[in-house]
């Protein structure tokens, strides 16, 4: 596993100290890294937004309202009708800002320098453009500043989009008491902030893209951090490849315990989905009530029939297995508790902890102890609630989540947009795949399956858990292509997962002979 192939999320300071670095070593001058920054902002805006859209910028006095400036300038060029609005006053401005601030008096473009009485009134199809602050601002925003702040959120405009971060957002905190930029889209530069992953900060994040304003590499990968933002490159760095002798035995004897009466569905995806993620042999662990509709559903699988016919209520026998899966559909029921415990009492291999598993460990907080260490556990923030108790907000959520991994020796994936994967060392991973159509009925069920799976081939705990969670989030990237998001149902995931681990597991290069020397 490389870390270097992904993005390391960086704070404030570190960002500064990369900046510095790159203009004395690659060498290049402030000036011209922040021309080289807007241009990679121009070039994505003008890709994504029409001509005939208005575009007013608001920039501050610092250096990201020099970026403002430049952007202003380059969009002008490229045909766009834009406004530009000063914030602050430009003689006290950054040097670069006013370099560029009186560059940019030879344009026509119309400019205002804000105050109380000058708030502009902004259609719909009107974009802002936020560089008010960047990464680097200390506090919360009030006074005039805030007021503005406030003012724009509350205008009808569909697209804001925020320079590097928005305004009154921190990197890896939130200011409390002070007004905040809401953004549908922020593009942020070389490496993305903690911020704009946390659920909290939806409105002020939007969607994120992230662009290389070619800041030394060397340099960022010293830099000391236990965030990164995964790439396809990260996860094929650790992807194990079948060797042409193997067989069934070597890919894993993996155990799903799964399924309940009414719930026999949850089984069936789990199953289904642990099959096409190279499980080399399957048996599920299911009611009396699921024997047929499983035999039937999932013909590839063994099925391991409860002496109870509507909930999982004994478990034997286990040992032989080299991963289980427990939790979908198998509900809360003081007999299935029971049976939880005496898998975590039985089985001292890492296995995989989902849904109602876990509520079960809730209700049983002194059984987490018994959890192999290794394991994964798969909650969305309601489970994750319910077993670590309430958070102050979603950065403390997030320490809570390290906290309980380093306490336990497992990994935690909490699942979400930019679902976040963390392990016993403290690092957390935030996964780069996925959508919003992916907020449905069983595809946490298709997870568990993919990383049972995972598990059983050799894979870390981490390392299944990265790699399911990215697999599982391209299914549905694939599925969205061809797709309404809003029509994604988990079976749909089972049939873009071969396709997605071919895209990941199976990037095969031409290979071509050697040109000879002719003699």
């Amino acid at each position: 596993m490389d870390f270097n192939f992904c993005l390391k999320v960086l704070d404030a300071e570190q960002i500064r100290q990369a900046d510095q670095f790159t203009i004395k070593n690659e060498p290049i001058h402030s000036i011209d890294l922040m021309e080289r920054a807007s241009e990679e902002f121009a070039r994505w805006f003008t890709a994504l937004f029409d001509k005939n859209m208005p575009v007013v910028i608001f920039c501050g006095t610092g250096n990201n309202g020099g970026d403002g400036l430049v952007i202003c300038r380059l969009l002008n060029d490229a045909g766009y009708t834009v406004s530009l609005f000063c914030v602050g006053d430009p003689d006290s401005g950054s040097r670069d800002f006013k370099i560029n601030y009186d560059i940019i008096q030879n344009y026509d473009i119309p400019q205002t320098v804000i105050d109380k009485s000058n708030f502009p009134t902004l259609g719909k199809d009107t974009v802002i453009i936020d560089a008010i602050f960047g990464s680097g601002i200390s506090r919360p925003i009030t006074g005039l500043i805030a007021d503005l702040i406030n003012h724009l959120n509350a205008e009808p405009c569909e697209y804001r989009v925020a320079v590097d971060i928005a305004s009154g957002l921190g990197c890896n905190h939130r200011f409390e008491g002070g007004a905040i930029m809401n953004a549908s889209h922020t593009v942020s530069f070389q490496v993305p902030k903690l911020s704009l992953f946390l659920p909290q900060n939806e409105n002020q994040s939007g969607e994120l893209i992230i662009k290389s304003i070619g800041l030394v590499e060397e340099y960022i990968q010293s830099l000391s951090s236990n965030y990164y933002f995964s790439t396809p490159a990260f996860v094929r760095s650790f992807v194990k490849h079948r060797s042409k002798f193997s067989h069934k035995g070597r890919a894993g004897k993996n155990l799903l315990v799964a399924g309940s009466h009414g719930k026999l569905g949850a089984a069936i995806l789990a199953g289904k989905a642990c099959l096409r993620s190279g499980a080399g042999l399957l048996t599920i662990h299911t009611p009396g009530c699921g024997q047929n509709v499983l035999q039937n559903s999932v013909p590839e699988a063994m099925i391991v029939v409860d002496e109870h016919d509507k909930l999982i209520s004994n478990m034997e026998s286990i040992s032989a297995f080299d991963v289980i899966g427990i939790g979908p559909g198998i509900g809360t029921d003081k007999l299935t508790a029971s049976a939880v415990n005496q898998i975590l009492d039985q089985f001292d291999k890492p296995m995989v902890i989902d849904a109602d598993a876990l509520n079960i460990l809730s209700e049983n907080n002194n059984w987490v102890e018994k959890i192999p260490q290794g394991s994964v556990l798969t909650p969305h923030p309601g489970e994750f609630k319910r077993l670590v108790g309430d958070w102050s907000d979603d950065y403390d959520r997030l320490n809570r989540q390290i906290e309980f991994c380093t306490k336990h020796k497992v990994v935690v994936l909490l699942k979400g947009a930019n679902t976040s994967i963390s392990n016993p060392e403290g690092i957390v991973v935030f996964n780069s795949t996925g959508n919003p159509g992916m907020a449905t009925a069983g595809s946490g069920d298709v997870l568990t399956g993919i990383i049972t799976a995972l598990l059983g081939q050799g894979y870390s705990g981490f390392e299944a858990a990265l790699l399911g969670a990215h697999l599982h989030g391209l299914a549905g990237d694939l599925f969205v292509r061809k797709n309404a998001e809003e029509s994604l149902i988990a079976s749909d995931l089972l049939e873009y997962l071969p396709r997605a681990m071919r895209k990941v597991v199976h990037q095969h290069k031409v290979i071509k002979p050697e040109k000879r020397r002719r003699h």
